[in-house]
């Protein structure tokens, strides 16, 4: 190792500096077990806003969480037409159940596993709107809560709330992002950083109580998310 090289690896600000522009699945998972100095250098305040569990506030324009994407891709596609069927939706209990983290279910069910803490963007989103959609033989009906204890809103609030609305037959969800998505530009009540957009279909009794995603998806350290509806209304 040249004397420039050693230089950079025992400055502690040049190492970080080094440490942030590590693939973030690397920063994450490998640099902590490079060594204990490094680990320690992870916590530092720049390198956790960088692993987006701190905020960046200055961080413009915001960006989805990119691992959160790779590893719940349900909760992050894009849809361009405001207007698409609801069977183009990205999130249904089938397509949660075919993410990537079906195939390590212990370490995703861990109440400590560090994707929960996770923000879902930078800067982070402090408000989020749920629209839930029901069709029913009798009619179609419509409701809309605003959450505002979710500030900022991080990966498992958000799991298991959607989780909870979509775990019945014929549900689906998309989820739209201010500042992201062409999306949400064209839905006319968005105010909100975060909507949530639920469907679902009513089924018989006996149906409705079967669930639909599997109990390896519940995680251990989930979260009762309690929403505050609005007036349901005719549509």
């Amino acid at each position: 190792m040249s004397s420039a090289q050693h230089s950079v690896m025992v400055t502690p600000e040049l190492v970080e500096l080094v440490l942030l522009h590590l693939p973030m699945r690397d920063l994450l998972i490998t640099a902590p077990l490079v060594c204990k100095w490094w680990r320690d250098l992870t916590l530092k305040p720049t390198l956790q806003r960088a692993l987006f569990f701190e905020p960046d506030n200055l961080s413009l324009p915001r960006i989805k969480n990119p691992l959160l994407a790779e590893l719940f891709p349900p909760f992050f596609g894009s849809l361009i037409d405001h207007t698409a069927s609801r069977w183009s939706w990205p999130g249904s209990a089938k397509t949660i159940m075919a993410m990537p983290c079906s195939l390590a279910p212990e370490a995703f069910k861990r109440k400590e596993a560090s994707w929960r803490r996770m923000l879902v963007s930078q800067p982070p989103a402090r408000t989020m709107a749920v629209s839930e959609r029901r069709h029913a033989r009798g009619g179609n009906s419509q409701r809309r809560a605003v959450l505002e204890d979710l500030s900022p809103l991080r990966m498992g609030p958000l799991y298991d709330l959607t989780v909870s609305l979509v775990d019945r037959v014929a549900a689906s969800f998309r989820i739209s992002w201010r500042g992201i998505d062409s999306l949400y530009e064209q839905a006319p009540d968005n105010d909100e950083d975060v909507t949530l957009d639920v469907m679902y279909t009513v089924q018989c009794r006996r149906v409705q109580r079967n669930r639909q995603i599997d109990s390896k998806f519940d995680c251990d350290g989930r979260e009762q998310i309690s929403v505050h509806w609005g007036e349901t209304v005719r549509i």
